[in-house]
């Protein structure tokens, strides 16, 4: 049945609940005669089937299936970031924008995929660098949003903004957010700020309770280059970048971002709509309850 070389199959690490959905998952893949791979973390739960340590085993023509919420699928699409290698996402968590299959509708969606009919959906991913007096001290992707906060303090921070060497403005807020379309769903939208469809080619900078009332989310294009300059912090700031990782900032410390030149390859079945998505997940439209 599978126009896939291999699957890799790999679940939301110590999640005790993702385990009984991974065996239900692999039983039907091997039923189906697919050539399957599961993450070495499991295998304890599958011993006669073949495991994979790392995800740099797996080459164009594979398929990767994740099991979890976004958190899960956004981790796998920065490990494979430029690889060409397809992800598909089984949602397990609460809400979920990028992992829109659930565990119910494997049966009667998965197999049109397997046999090629899928939709491909390439989405940009952010490179960050975090640079104290003139050295690199961390870099990183995100594929929702970097992230500049003003960490475990109580007070504001004080950023400038300069897009493609131009200056922007000069914030004190408790932070800035840049994220990308993907990104728009999440934090960003939690903030204030607008959604962005994914085949914008854009960025979205939201702050966080800014002092200036005035000033407020702005649609920036993708292919210039942003620095953000920590000007005062009381306190030990912090970069972000998706949740999944952090830098300590202190004042004097630039932040360097520009679209990685890798993206993020997932599928979907062919009749994924972004709109419905939003209209399902964020309830549009729907009649107010009653008292």
């Amino acid at each position: 049945m599978a126009s896939f070389a291999r699957i890799f199959l790999l679940g939301k690490y110590r999640d005790s609940g993702v385990v009984p959905a991974l065996r239900q998952l692999a039983t039907q893949l091997q039923h189906w005669g697919c050539d399957l791979r599961v993450d070495v973390r499991h295998q304890q739960d599958f011993p006669a089937t073949p495991a994979f340590s790392s995800l740099d085993e797996a080459l164009p023509g594979d398929l990767v299936i994740t099991l979890g919420g976004d958190g899960t699928l956004l981790s796998t699409a920065r490990e494979l970031a430029g690889r060409n290698v397809p992800i598909l996402g089984i949602n397990m968590g609460r809400l979920g924008f990028l992992a829109d299959i659930s565990l119910q509708d494997i049966i009667k969606t998965l197999p049109p995929i397997l046999q090629g009919a899928y939709v491909e959906d390439r989405r940009s991913v952010l490179h960050a660098e975090l640079w104290r007096e003139g050295s690199l001290v961390g870099a990183g992707l995100a594929l929702n949003e970097v992230f500049v906060h003003k960490g475990c303090g109580e007070s504001m921070i004080e950023l400038g903004v300069q897009l493609d060497g131009r200056q922007l403005y000069t914030e004190r807020a408790d932070g800035l957010i840049l994220s990308t379309p993907t990104g728009s769903t999440a934090y960003a939208l939690s903030a204030g700020g607008p959604i962005l469809t994914p085949e914008l080619r854009a960025l979205l900078l939201v702050p966080i309770c800014p002092h200036t009332l005035s000033t407020r989310p702005i649609v920036l294009p993708d292919h210039l280059p942003l620095r953000f300059k920590l000007i005062t912090a009381r306190y030990p700031a912090a970069l972000s970048l998706d949740s999944h990782s952090s830098f300590p900032m202190v004042t004097g410390d630039e932040i360097h971002v520009h679209r990685a030149d890798c993206e993020a390859l997932f599928i979907h079945p062919q009749e994924q709509d972004f709109f419905a998505i939003l209209r399902g997940k964020l309830h549009w439209a729907e009649p107010p309850g009653e008292d």
